[in-house]
């Protein structure tokens, strides 16, 4: 029997669509405010995926959901399961919008949203593709599962608590970075340095306040700095000018004759590729290091502006490395805090190549950091995950792309970190297709609907192939 998975995802792509936006409507950005034993997530990130398995309930589906923490849709009948990882959580969308975030807008063919790419258009695709299989009636050797995570961008608790109660896949793949295949992760490295506060200070200028970035993996794209000075007209004089001279864009407001507040916009990006973004906490304590600051002020800003400002890869912080599967070391530092009475603090997340020592690198780090004072109070990590070329999984996810595309699947890797790195057989495999922008984390993040109808049959595809492995 023989069937044309691209037309059959055509068919569907009206109500692909529609459940979609649905999804996309729902603001599921982790809330501890609104945690609860039922939503320990937030109530809104466990409105999301009490909708996607409804969606998985009225299709026909055994669903479950795993005390909150994730849930799945599944179809078939075997020991062994292959297994499908998405997430409904999506990150904060600060910033000014063409359109508003949780209102998806269809524009030039593309669905504007934030999750629109990362990761619920992808996650509705693999859904679908699950949909066609099962209305096909093609015989399937084993089970396939379609998990949904709700912690992906805030450490993977989620996934976590699931192999805690349920098997692992036999193998998988999770629709949440980029087509052909994705055979090796980065792994992470994510470090809280803090410094305490310091009230006393007798420098000219105090730095009152200071607050960039909302999220350790993504490129802060607004900083926002507080100052007590003698001189706030100047002060806003020498602001404009930096921000005009290294063409970016900012504003000031002089809140009492001697208090200002500098407002300056950088580039969100993923916190994976900091170095195509324009991390606006760093460019703002960059600015700030020419000023007359004193005490725990000067040593804040002049460690970001000596060990991190237009520094993606490490080396001023002395942890730079690179090889020949993952490439480079990189450092985003994704929060920015500090408040003169308080003190501060700055989250780094690295993402780590095959071949960086843990503790090692959290050694180079504290003793780079006492220099300035500041400590690390914080310290996590994760391996790199990688998957041999020749592996039966991976030659079958090859082959549907192919086969779907007509383009060569060479095998790829990323500097993100998904959950297929938490799995011992499992690759992160679209939805991002070759030479298209990946707007994930950005401002008017976007999917091309077309690439989703796309990713739906070549999503098909490969879960009847891979259904049909044997296992020796």
């Amino acid at each position: 029997m023989t069937i044309d998975w691209l037309n059959e995802a055509k068919k569907r792509k009206g109500p692909f669509l529609e459940d979609l936006k649905g999804l996309l409507r729902i603001p599921s950005v982790k809330d501890v405010d609104s945690s609860s034993p039922q939503y320990p997530m937030g109530q809104k990130i466990g409105e999301a995926l009490n909708y996607v398995l409804e969606l998985g309930k009225n299709a026909g589906f055994t669903t479950k959901n795993l005390d909150g923490y994730a849930g799945y849709i599944e179809y078939g009948d075997s020991e062994d399961y292959i297994g499908v990882l998405a997430h409904v959580d999506v990150v904060p969308a600060p910033g000014e919008w063409t359109s508003p975030p949780f209102e998806p807008t269809i524009r030039d063919g593309k669905i504007f949203a934030r999750g629109a790419i990362d990761d619920k258009g992808p996650g509705m695709a693999a859904f679908y593709a699950l949909k066609i299989l099962k209305e096909s009636g093609l015989p399937i050797k084993k089970r396939i599962r379609l998990i949904f995570g709700t912690d992906e961008e805030s450490g993977m608790s989620c996934v976590k608590h699931y192999l805690k109660v349920e098997p692992e896949p036999i193998f998988g793949f999770s629709p949440d970075a980029d087509f052909p295949v994705v055979h090796a992760e980065k792994g992470q490295i994510n470090v809280k340095l803090t410094i305490s506060g310091d009230a006393s200070s007798n420098g000219a200028e105090q730095l009152l306040s200071f607050s960039a970035g909302d999220r350790v993996n993504m490129v802060p794209g607004q900083a926002v700095a507080v100052i007590e000075t003698k001189e706030p007209e100047r002060l806003a004089e020498q602001f404009t000018d930096f921000y005009q001279a290294h063409h970016l864009t900012g504003s000031f407001e002089q809140l009492s004759d001697s208090q200002i507040s500098l407002i300056l916009y950088g580039k969100t990006v993923h916190g994976m590729e900091p170095q195509n973004g324009i991390n606006a906490g760093l460019e703002c304590l960059y600015f700030l290091r020419e000023l007359h600051f004193d005490g725990h002020d000067r040593a804040f800003i002049d460690f970001a502006s000596d060990c991190l400002y237009h520094d993606p890869f490490g080396e001023n912080l002395g942890i730079a490395h690179q090889e020949e599967v993952l490439g480079a070391l990189t450092v985003n530092a994704g929060v920015l805090q500090y408040n003169y009475e308080n003190g501060g603090s700055i989250f780094l997340n690295i993402r780590r190549p095959l071949g960086i020592d843990f503790e090692r690198t959290i050694k180079t780090i504290t003793e780079k950091a006492d220099k300035y004072g500041l400590t690390v109070a914080e310290k996590r990590g994760s391996e790199p995950h990688y998957i041999p070329a020749d592996h039966p999984m991976i030659t079958t996810l090859q082959e549907a792309y192919q086969k779907l595309t007509g383009d060569e699947p060479e095998l790829l890797t990323s500097g993100g970190a998904t959950y297929a790195s938490l799995m011992k057989n499992c690759v992160a495999y679209g939805a991002g297709f070759p030479g298209k922008p990946y707007t994930a984390h950005q401002i008017d993040e976007y999917a091309e609907i077309d690439d989703l109808i796309k990713a739906i049959a070549i999503y098909a595809q490969a879960l009847w192939g891979l259904s049909l492995i044997t296992l020796k």
